[in-house]
């Protein structure tokens, strides 16, 4: 009687055991899925050009509407200072060309824990409208004359993620 409780208890730890470390291998061998969207040049478009990290370092304005992209990068290491640091956000400047509703997409590089995120500031910084969490599209009314900062920007990034990125724009007047 005493063998054959031993020997199910025995089996029983036996099998818990090989099914933890199952479960281990398992959680090691599962790399965190990267998504890449083609992004195809159009005819008209704006490179990242650094700096543009803040909105004092911005040289030159661009503009948006329909067929020009922007296209960009996040997430690479840009030296200067003491050890570098790693460029998670890039500015844009732009002037709106008339009133009406200005809609941005966004599209590149997905992480399980990181993505992209699109914000619109005023002239003096301070931000309009952000995107929600995850989503690839802003959409907002502007007005026309007035100066305004399109803010791309790698969220809860971490540092060796790469991010890629196409801004498309378009506009639609109000009546």
């Amino acid at each position: 009687m005493k063998k054959a409780v031993f020997s199910t208890l025995g089996l029983a730890l036996l099998l818990s055991t090989s099914t933890a470390v199952a479960s281990a291998q398992e959680a090691q061998e599962v790399a965190p899925a990267l998504q890449k969207e083609s992004i195809q040049p159009s005819n008209s478009w704006y490179a990242d050009t650094e700096p543009n990290n803040w909105f004092d370092e911005i040289t030159s304005e661009i503009t948006v509407g329909d067929g020009i992209d922007i296209y960009g990068s996040l997430g690479r290491k840009i030296p200067g200072g003491y050890a570098g640091y790693y460029d998670f956000v890039d500015y844009y400047k732009f002037t709106a060309s008339q009133s009406g509703f200005y809609e941005f997409n966004i599209q590149g590089e997905i992480y399980p824990k990181a993505w992209m995120r699109l914000s619109v500031a005023d002239s003096n910084g301070s931000v309009k409208r952000s995107a929600e969490e995850r989503q690839y599209r802003l959409g907002l009314n502007l007005k026309a004359g007035e100066t305004y900062y399109l803010l791309v920007e790698a969220t809860d990034a971490d540092v060796g993620q790469l991010f890629d990125y196409r801004v498309t724009s378009t506009i639609k007047q109000i009546n």
